[in-house]
């Protein structure tokens, strides 16, 4: 368990039981100079830069503390099985951000970083390798300093601030090797080597704890650059697996963009994820600040470039780490000249300055002294010509070498890169040349370039995002290789009102770039890009609408016009659209240029609009099943505080007419909130929250959540709600104890709140003493867990013993698994397969529940088990799905739920085909039609999600 916390620095106690014998374990001395390396490759920067890496300052002088926010644990289309209660944090309104760090802090052994291309995920991850590298290197001098006679106590004490050791991997180094220590040696090895690793690191170094008290901590950078679905797949089980083993030797901290999908459950559905935000703009200002401190009149360059931000409309694009950084170094090589315009322009002029301009590298002399060099291993005149002819034409051709190298390598060619450009029709190696020559000469050439990294004799792009520029350029080389991958994007362009249009199926950064490309030079391909974006648009509904967001959050060069017609067509064109898209296409409007007035009317139109949910009632198959996701009063909601956010002045009002209209549910509540954090409002607001806490008609949890948040705005009526709720019989015993636990949080109040809980476990029912003893142990009183496992074992209690077991388990106590087992239900088998070391039986049980029983309870089991094992819910969901004594719409689910299982959606589509058009299925088959017309059937053109 985690004992201690610097610095968002976790210091890790093991468990007792599982501690080996001090006096046996001997430190390895090979650690100290590992942790010495990692220092120094954690300060170097990761990405090319435009000035002389001797001369840039280290990574930590320019690093900017970023924020992050917690992503919501949501199993696979589960609205209609698991109520959920809109939360205020999901709507953006009282989103409570972290420290980006905290992802190191506390004892989970898997969590998740998330975020989009550029947006810090290895930056943070070699921030952390360096600040923990240094505790630990700090702790080892202490130790030897101190005096060795001082007593166990001291001894004790020092090893209890041992934090987990920090190893860096990127995902690819994982994939092809069977055993993990042998990847991490290997790799590490190779990285480190530069950095002064004194010898290579054995797989036994990684095959033990570097020290009693501490795991590794293995960070995986870049799991979405592995390009193939199945190896991806595969990673994360076998991350899943080495999380599970005990004794416990590996934490893990996986790295990754957003995958599609939900890919990322294969590490398990209790996994939390973090996902880090962009620079704010004053984060932004202090980045730029740092990097133009050596500029002279630094102050007013960091203020020059954040106006030309503002001009050149890159300032919101330029909150993503990498691009800021980008622009940066643009800006400082000529503060005179002005910002490129979009991304692929900021990726085209930072490329040209690396390679093309880049004198202070003096890559020309380099080039020509390696061509000269093979020139002169030939002394026969005539050999000596094809040489240097040759080795002319490679080096001529090597952009373009460059990009094909980008394109095979992001369509999964993983051979080695000069082999890569030897098979290239441009590079013809010369008879009398060998090929090990040959291969040394083409590395020679690529290895100045700053476009690539050299890593374990081979060459990888700096970033992700280099790679998806360069691939771009090669698929949109010239107009024949534009107008064929503008038929493979939208291959219905010929036949346009043949059905629902689907927007490509790669990944949003990558697409970026291609249709960039697409759009420019202006010619029949562009127009034609064009009218095929239009198409989207007017047949695509809500996965058209998320692709036009993400497209325009890139910058994508997209007709500024015909963007504008398309996002008020999804605000106000289609009633039968996901009421929050439309939302946010009004919003999203609102921020293009010239067009904020129309979209602010739109959003008031739709925050005033009683008729919504109406709209959708004509059409069932569009309400049923959705209407937890598609809440019409948030989406009223969302469209009042998006105006108050605009300035407009109507915003108020709006948001206290829904905290006062009965028939919005939750979306009352969380519009008092909104407007409570509106300037000049909050006493109105906040008067509403009070309302609603005592109003008794109002459900448990909706009083309670109303009280917390008078609790987050400081609101002095908060302690005597939440103690008023703590006691009332009108409220559900673990809301109760919910309020008695939130009241205990607060300064000042932890002896009232931890007396109201005492109060309610003494009330002597069972449901009563389980809630209390639940919110104990999340205050951290140690005797919780007994007391939980005492009810769960005792018989008298009837069905609370299985809220007692199921709570047990989610505090990780090993004494659940063999209370849960006297019970046989999806929900109890859930919390047993989530528990460490019962995975198997767990899945195991849910496997056998999806196959017996009702209709109801098959699919739920179903569902669960979708969220543990794809291989076997696939399985399961297939024969649930052809059972025709299962209810319809539930084998419509089911069907529904396969085609969101990584590497079943072909499965899942065919089987909502069928069930559309079995007659058996009577109404239901308008649900699968529906199910349908989402996902626009399965196209083969792009069978993996960066396949081009």
């Amino acid at each position: 368990m985690a004992v201690g916390h610097a610095d968002q620095v976790t210091y890790y106690a093991a468990p007792t039981a599982a501690a080996p014998d001090d006096r046996a374990f001997a430190p390895d001395a090979r650690l100290g100079s590992y942790l010495q390396a990692a220092v120094r490759a954690a300060d170097h920067h990761p990405y090319p830069g435009l000035t002389d890496a001797a001369s840039s300052p280290p990574l930590t002088e320019l690093y900017v503390h970023q924020q992050a926010q917690a992503c919501p644990q949501r199993a696979i289309a589960t609205a209609d099985l698991e109520s959920d209660a809109h939360s205020s944090a999901q709507y953006g309104w009282s989103t409570q951000p972290v420290p980006a760090e905290s992802i190191f802090a506390g004892d989970s052994r898997v969590r998740v970083l998330l975020a989009g291309a550029g947006g810090g995920k290895s930056t943070l991850l070699r921030r952390h390798l360096a600040d923990s590298a240094n505790q630990w290197l700090r702790d080892e001098g202490s130790d030897r300093g101190s005096n060795t006679g001082s007593g166990q106590g001291s001894e004790e004490q020092r090893d209890q601030r041992r934090p987990a050791v920090p190893v860096l991997i990127r995902a690819t180094s994982l994939v092809g090797t069977a055993l993990l220590a042998q990847a991490l040696a290997t790799a590490v090895t190779e990285e480190l080597g530069p950095f002064g690793l004194r010898e290579a690191l054995p797989e036994d170094f990684f095959r033990r704890c570097p020290s009693p008290l501490a795991p590794w901590l293995v960070m995986v950078d870049g799991l979405d650059e592995v390009p193939n679905l199945a190896t991806r797949v595969a990673l994360l089980e076998r991350l899943a697996r080495e999380a599970e083993t005990e004794p416990l030797l590996y934490r893990f901290i996986v790295a990754t963009r957003p995958l599609p999908g939900r890919e990322l459950d294969r590490l398990g559905p209790s996994v939390s994820r973090l996902e880090l935000r962009p620079f704010s703009p004053p984060e932004l200002h202090e980045y730029a600040t740092k990097c133009f401190r050596d500029l002279p009149g630094a102050d007013q360059h960091t203020s020059a470039f954040t106006s030309e931000l503002k001009r050149s409309c890159l300032d919101d694009l330029a909150r993503t780490p990498l691009i800021a950084s980008m622009l940066c170094q643009l800006y400082a090589a000529d503060p005179s000249k002005p910002l490129p315009e979009g991304r692929t322009g900021a990726y085209r002029s930072f490329v040209e300055l690396l390679y093309e301009q880049n004198t202070h590298k003096s890559i020309a002399k380099t080039h020509t002294e390696v061509i000269l060099a093979l020139k002169d291993r030939h002394q026969i005149p005539r050999d000596s010509q094809a040489a240097e002819h040759a080795a002319q034409l490679v080096r001529n051709q090597l952009a373009e070498l460059i990009d094909h190298l980008a394109h095979e390598r992001i369509n999964g060619n993983t051979a080695p890169t000069v082999e890569i450009l030897a098979s290239h029709l441009s590079v013809r190696r010369p008879d009398k040349i060998k090929g090990p020559l040959w291969n040394a000469f083409l590395s020679d050439l690529l290895r100045p370039t700053g476009l690539l990294a050299e890593r374990a004799g081979d060459f990888d792009f700096f970033h992700q995002t280099l790679l998806e520029y360069h691939a771009a350029r090669h698929a949109t080389r010239d107009e024949d290789a534009r107008t064929q991958l503008l038929h493979r994007l939208f291959p219905r362009l010929h036949a346009p009102e043949s059905g629902y249009w689907v927007p490509p199926g790669l990944d949003p950064s990558y697409l970026g770039f291609l249709l960039d490309g697409l759009l420019t030079p202006d010619d029949h391909v562009r127009a034609d890009t064009i009218r095929a974006l239009e198409h989207l648009s007017r047949r695509g509904r809500e996965p058209a609408y998320s692709f036009l967001l993400k497209q325009i959050q890139l910058r994508t060069v997209l007709p500024p016009e015909d963007t504008a017609r398309q996002l008020a067509r999804f605000a106000d064109g289609d009633t039968l659209l996901d009421p929050n898209a439309r939302a946010g296409a009004a919003r999203t409007l609102a921020g293009m240029y010239g067009h904020r007035e129309q979209g602010v009317e739109l959003l008031a139109r739709l925050a005033g609009d009683t008729t919504l949910r109406d709209a959708l009632m004509d059409h069932p198959q569009r309400l049923h099943g959705y209407q937890h996701r598609w809440d019409v009063g948030i989406a009223r909601v969302r469209a009042a505080f998006a105006l108050a956010k605009l300035g407009d002045e109507r915003a108020a009002g709006l948001l206290a007419d829904l905290a006062h209209d009965g028939t919005v549910r939750d979306a009352r509540l969380q519009a008092a909130l909104a407007l409570a954090t509106m300037n000049g409002h909050r006493k109105e607001g906040t008067d509403l929250l009070a309302r609603f806490v005592t109003d008794t008609s109002w459900e448990s949890k909706q009083r309670v959540t109303a009280a917390r948040a008078l609790a987050a705005l400081g609101d002095g009526r908060a302690v005597r709600l939440l103690a008023l709720l703590a006691v009332s019989t009108t409220v559900n015993p673990f809301q109760r104890a919910t309020a008695a636990l939130r009241l205990a949080g607060m300064d000042g109040h932890q002896e009232e709140g931890t007396a109201l809980l005492a109060r309610l476990a003494s009330a002597g029912r069972g449901i009563e003493r389980v809630s209390a003893a639940w919110a104990r142990a999340k205050l951290g009183d140690e005797r919780a867990a007994g007391l939980l496992a005492d009810l769960a074992a005792n018989a008298s209690l009837g069905g609370v013993r299985r809220d007692a077991a199921l709570a047990l388990a989610l505090l990780g106590d090993e004494r659940a698994a063999g209370l849960l087992a006297h019970f046989h239900d999806a929900e109890t088998a859930r919390a047993l397969a989530r528990m460490d070391g019962h995975r198997e039986e767990g899945v195991a049980l849910l496997a056998r529940l999806a196959s017996t029983g009702g209709s109801f309870d098959r699919l739920t089991a179903a569902i669960y088990l979708a969220n543990l094992d794809h291989g076997r819910a696939a399985e399961v969901l297939t024969r649930f799905t052809a059972n025709t004594r299962m209810e319809p719409f539930h084998r419509v689910k089911a069907a529904w739920i396969l085609y969101r299982l990584a590497g079943h959606a072909e499965e899942g589509a065919a089987l909502l085909a069928a069930l559309a058009a079995d007659p058996t299925m009577g109404g239901i088959r308008e649900h699968a039609t529906e199910a349908l017309t989402h996902i626009g059937g399965i196209s083969d053109a792009f069978p993996d999600r960066r396949t081009q």
